[in-house]
């Protein structure tokens, strides 16, 4: 039986946990400091990420307690928590990028030697399979989808909402394909996320920290590997439904690139960046891009889940007016 009962008291927990976690931040003085790269203007607790792991891990829990999952599979989905609390740390006395990005790199490794074989993702014509598919371009994809999140956790709002809407429509999918365990999971992050978005909406009172956004970008590749193996969601539904993050962060790397900016320095260079001070509201910037998330990529992604041999196009479809969207926001360039 799917305890669908509990998503409720997972919320509120969600909420409680992050409002804790706040109070120890300010205490403790574990503030985000603003500098001419950020886009707070006050100092700021930070951390409340832990709300989503925990949550997360208490989901995860509740499955394997219930025979919801595989062993395999249940550690496969477990690899994303020594990201997070390699994020705690840094989020405390900041660590090297080097550290961080090798504990990335063993953890999607990990991920994919317990996956086992990697079915096959078809690319129009073209078939990814194999040795390509499994060590190289799924790991290279995880360990992406790692560090975006934390490059588009920005402003106040946002990437909580982005989480609560993939993890939302996830779900719906995973359902219909009759995968009741992943749904769970993607539920459990929902609340997660829904929980810790009462208290990061604008103006946030506490952010997500590095503890929650390269825990959470990995966790959704992880949920979305498994449900790739399971054959129950399309991986181009996945990427459909992430296309707004996936997007704007590829876009603003590939051209700070070209520039040979150093990609590794801070910056406020995102499309999501720059509407979120022209506009000068980090609401409004949330709202617009949940509704493209809710009125376009979602319906495109059901399309492209119930189409699979066409998601690619379907994908392209999703991707190419996001990309007209975040060049007219200049993703990519300094703020004039």
């Amino acid at each position: 039986m799917f305890e669908f009962y509990l998503m409720p008291i997972l919320f509120l927990a969600a909420v409680a946990v992050t409002g804790m976690v706040r109070v120890h931040a300010i205490r403790s003085r574990l503030l985000a400091l603003p500098t001419h790269r950020s886009s707070h203007e006050v100092p700021t607790p930070v951390g409340g990420g832990i709300a989503i792991v925990l949550v997360y891990l208490a989901t995860l829990a509740i499955a394997i307690l219930a025979f919801l999952v595989q062993w395999t599979h249940a550690l496969l989905l477990a690899t994303s928590l020594p990201v997070a609390l390699m994020g705690y740390l840094d989020d405390r006395r900041q660590l090297g990028a080097g550290l961080r990005f090798a504990v990335q790199v063993l953890c999607v490794f990990v991920a994919v030697s317990l996956a086992g074989q990697i079915p096959a993702v078809n690319v129009g014509s073209l078939v990814i399979e194999g040795a390509l598919l499994q060590w190289f371009v799924l790991p290279l994809s995880l360990v992406w989808l790692c560090n975006l999140y934390n490059f588009m956790d920005g402003i106040d709002g946002l990437a909580g909402s982005e989480t609560a809407f993939v993890c939302l429509a996830a779900a719906i999918l995973l359902v219909q394909g009759n995968d009741l365990p992943l749904a769970w999971l993607c539920l459990g992050l929902f609340a997660g996320a829904a929980g810790f978005l009462v208290w990061n909406w604008g103006p946030a009172r506490i952010f997500m920290g590095d503890v929650g956004s390269g825990f959470l970008g990995l966790t959704l590749g992880l949920v979305a590997m498994v449900a790739h193996l399971h054959g129950s969601m399309s991986f181009w539904s996945w990427v459909i439904l992430l296309a707004s993050f996936l997007v704007d962060a590829t876009f603003t790397l590939v051209r700070r690139l070209l520039r040979r900016a150093k990609v590794t320095q801070a910056h406020r260079q995102h499309a999501y960046q720059h509407a979120a001070r022209r506009f000068a509201s980090h609401r409004a910037v949330c709202v617009v891009v949940q509704a493209i998330n809710v009125m376009w990529l979602f319906p495109v992604a059901a399309l492209a889940n119930r189409h699979p041999d066409h998601g690619v196009y379907f994908a392209a479809l999703a991707i190419v007016p996001l990309l007209v969207i975040v060049y007219r926001f200049d993703a990519g360039r300094e703020s004039l």
